[in-house]
């Protein structure tokens, strides 16, 4: 396998792993933590199960908005790369 190739597999092997890692530590960070705290505030004003679940809804909420971000910037630099790629190639004829 030639060494371009090689690259290439290892650079998009290490993106899908950074983004598989981003992914589930965006969707159970706020789960967790947002989740914890309605369940605490829940058993401290005994008001079991209803600040749980509006809590879990904002920590839905919170994971889209933060994996639309993440999404849009990445879409951004593929971008951004692909339009530097095409100048070079255009540059080199």
């Amino acid at each position: 396998m030639n060494k371009d190739l090689s690259d290439k597999i290892d650079s998009t092997k290490n993106l899908g792993i950074a983004m598989a890692v981003y992914s589930s530590t965006s969707i159970f960070g706020p789960l967790i933590i947002i989740g914890g705290l309605g369940l605490y505030l829940d058993k401290k004003l005994d008001t079991y199960p209803w600040l749980l679940v509006i809590s879990i809804f904002i920590a839905f909420i919170t994971t889209n908005v933060l994996l639309f971000k993440k999404t849009t910037a990445l879409t951004k630099m593929i971008q951004s790369q692909k339009d530097k790629k095409i100048k070079e190639d255009e540059s080199k004829t």
